[in-house]
C-alpha cells in the first residue's frame, strides 16, 4: 500500500515542480509568503477554503487533489476555470 501525501507535501511538491520560490508563488497567487510557508510546514493544519481554491486554480489541479481526497490531479469529470 502506497502512503498518501499530506496536503503540506502536495503543496510543496507542486511548488517545487513548477520551480517557484515562496516569493514567486505569493506574487502569482496574492497569498502571503508567510502563509504559504506555513501551509507547507508539517505542523500547520489550518488552511482556509479560499487558499485551497486559489492554489488549486493557480496549479490547475482539483481542490480534491490538494486535500488528498483523490490521487488524480485533474479528474476526468472536473472542469477547472
Amino acid at each position: 500500500m502506497e502512503a498518501k501525501l499530506t496536503i503540506q507535501e502536495r503543496l510543496k511538491d507542486l511548488r517545487v515542480a513548477h520551480e517557484l520560490t515562496l516569493e514567486q508563488l505569493a506574487a502569482g497567487t496574492g497569498l502571503s509568503r508567510s502563509a504559504l510557508g506555513n501551509y507547507e510546514n508539517d505542523e500547520f493544519k489550518d488552511i482556509s477554503p479560499f487558499a485551497i481554491t486559489t492554489l488549486a486554480k493557480f496549479y490547475s489541479v482539483s481542490a480534491d487533489y490538494l486535500l488528498g481526497l483523490t490521487e488524480n490531479k485533474n479528474p476526468a469529470n472536473a472542469e477547472l476555470q
